[in-house]
């Protein structure tokens, strides 16, 4: 019964694109069928999605971008429909992000890191590198519990606990793969009373 369950969740099938270039995607428990080729889930190692907003004219142009991708490949879904793009997006977090997720905290748990645009996250904190090729001066590193984070305009966005009002690292949900994820297990670790870890919230 869980497993047919775990099914519903994550079925989904569209169509996208305009004809005569339509394409399509299904999720389904083999995997996602892009165009009628199959990665199955345990291939897909990065998900990304978010709104590319421009300006000009009198209102702004809007479009949803939702990625996935393999070590080695990756397609994006271009929509300008909300409704669409929050369900297909709800879609990719179950059929692999949460695995994903688990992931990712199981490599943090034995040492690993994960590097997320500019910065690296090990399990006890965030190291972030110097900017320019000119900019002298060594990573830095912050423990989880002398941080503070949020998201500002699609950007997940770090700070010293002590000065809030200067960032020091960010990822944008669009542009960098599995910003999502990081930002869903740093929400769980914002609810315990101790953040020395960041793999304790799967303990």
């Amino acid at each position: 019964m869980g497993n047919n369950s775990w099914h519903d969740e994550i079925d989904f099938h569209c169509t996208f694109g305009a004809w005569p270039f339509k394409k399509s995607l299904d999720i389904t428990p083999a995997g996602f069928l892009y165009c009628g080729e199959l990665f199955p889930l345990k291939t897909i190692t990065r998900l990304r999605w978010g709104v590319d907003q421009k300006r000009g004219g009198i209102l702004p142009k809007v479009l949803y971008l939702a990625t996935f991708g393999t070590a080695t490949r990756e397609f994006t879904i271009k929509t300008k429909q909300r409704d669409f793009y929050e369900h297909l997006t709800e879609r990719f977090w179950r059929a692999a992000g949460r695995r994903l997720m688990a992931e990712m905290l199981d490599g943090l748990r034995k040492g690993g890191s994960f590097v997320f645009g500019g910065f690296t996250i090990s399990d006890e904190g965030l190291t972030v590198r110097p900017k320019g090729i000119f900019k002298a001066g060594r990573a830095e590193f912050f423990e989880w519990a002398k941080l503070k984070w949020g998201i500002v305009n699609g950007n997940l966005v770090f700070t010293k606990a002590d000065s809030p009002e200067q960032p020091i690292a960010s990822a944008s949900f669009l542009w960098v793969d599995n910003a999502h994820i990081l930002s869903v297990a740093l929400a769980l670790l914002q609810e315990r009373a101790d953040k020395r870890r960041l793999s304790a919230i799967a303990d």
